[in-house]
């Protein structure tokens, strides 16, 4: 006889669930907080899912002239483990401390580098079909000169290219959010809003973090993230 209300209350969270299917499908991203690490060269680390310059698609050469320019810090904001990215020079070129979850093309000349998602690699892609309302996240950052941090997530439908390369047609929402300097050593929270120009579900998600302004990096600017998180409104 006390049956009935458990079912009741079954049913009717079942059917809340059924009417808004974004209650069930809220992803994140993988190691958002990058406490996994693996070694993709000898003695060279990257968080697991997510992509430095010290693996790009060009090939052993490039990978090898490439500085490296993310370390794993254990001075996290949670966890183990927290990113560090510098922005270093080689060869006279800044090379921006990036991490992405997609594909680099790397190119001594930086204006023909871009990083895109690569629809035939579960390596270097995230498929991703929901429409979160912003980006969260905790940093520092101790810039060099006027240089400034930077978070990218792009929420896309198919092939696309950053810097945009005539793909801007695939584009479902996303954020670029500059990030200026932090006081002490404390982490800060960032938190920013999505826009969105298709009323349709993306298909991947593409995200990438840097130490400085890609048009302008400055050697020596350096930022650490983690915990990132994808927020939602259930309203």
């Amino acid at each position: 006889m006390y049956c009935y209300p458990i079912r009741l209350f079954v049913l009717v969270m079942l059917s809340i669930l059924w009417r808004n299917p974004s209650l069930i499908a809220q992803q994140q991203l993988k190691n958002a907080g990058f406490e996994s690490w693996e070694e993709i060269r000898s003695e060279v680390f990257e968080p697991v899912y997510w992509n430095s310059i010290k693996n790009t698609d060009g090939g052993r050469t490039t990978n090898r002239m490439a500085p490296e320019v993310i370390f794993r810090d254990r001075a996290s904001h949670s966890g183990n483990n927290a990113v560090k990215l510098i922005n270093e020079s080689t060869m006279g070129i800044v090379a921006n401390g990036m991490l992405t979850n997609v594909a680099i093309h790397g190119n001594i000349d930086k204006d023909k580098s871009f990083v895109y998602t690569d629809t035939t690699s579960n390596k270097f892609s995230t498929p991703f079909s929901s429409r979160p309302d912003s980006i969260s996240g905790w940093y520092k950052y101790v810039p060099q000169e006027n240089d400034s941090a930077l978070v990218v997530v792009l929420l896309h439908d198919n092939y696309v290219t950053l810097p945009d390369n005539g793909t801007k047609s695939n584009w479902v929402g996303g954020v670029k959010l500059m990030l200026g300097a932090t006081a002490g050593d404390n982490y800060v929270r960032f938190s920013a809003p999505l826009m969105y120009f298709k009323d349709t579900n993306p298909e991947y998600i593409l995200v990438v973090l840097s130490a400085g302004n890609r048009q302008n990096a400055i050697e020596g600017s350096v930022a650490y993230f983690d915990d990132l998180q994808l927020i939602y409104n259930n309203k």
